[in-house]
């Protein structure tokens, strides 16, 4: 009888810390606003940051799934933002350019607050893989750097991504 009960207290604590995994899980790709010392970013729902103190980027999120056939092993979507220090707005761009498969589309904007801002969208392949890039480069007179947001998508799941893409790439705001 004793090992009965003691049987029923482990699995319900079994339980009880796997729903609590599943919940603190579940939180990692709920939408959250990313705040920095330098940006503002909204990390839409279904998207994880991941939990690397020794990231190279000072803001990174990716899908939860990943492709399907030859791009089994590539995320569905995944976002990382560079920072050059110095004012290298149009070496950013164009870097972009050349990395670019096939420009979809771009814009460049004059802000009113000392930044100037490029929007590019292409079409590119990577290991044998589609892919759609956007980015977003920032030039801060006021922080003296360059900042690129890159977002790549697998062709194939771009419409389902391009809402989240969006509410990324217009929420991202330097301070």
């Amino acid at each position: 009888m004793d090992i009965f009960i003691i049987g029923l207290v482990v699995v319900a604590l079994m339980v009880f810390v796997s729903t609590k995994i599943k919940k603190s899980a579940a939180r990692a790709f709920e939408s959250e606003i990313i705040e920095k010392d330098e940006f503002r970013i909204v990390k839409p729902e279904g998207l994880m940051s991941p939990l690397d103190e020794n990231s190279k980027y000072p803001f990174e999120a990716r899908s939860r799934e990943y492709g399907e056939k030859i791009s089994r092993n590539v995320w569905q979507a995944h976002a990382f933002l560079t920072v050059d220090k110095g004012l290298n707005f149009k070496a950013e761009c164009e870097k972009a350019r050349q990395t670019a498969g096939k420009i979809l589309s771009e814009k460049i904007f004059n802000e009113t607050e000392g930044e100037k801002i490029c929007l590019i969208e292409s079409e590119k392949i990577e290991n044998e893989v589609p892919m759609i890039e956007f980015r977003k480069i920032i030039e801060s007179r006021k922080q003296q750097k360059t900042y690129d947001l890159q977002i790549s998508v697998l062709r194939s799941f771009r419409e389902v991504y391009i809402h989240k893409i969006n509410e990324m790439t217009n929420s991202f705001r330097l301070k």
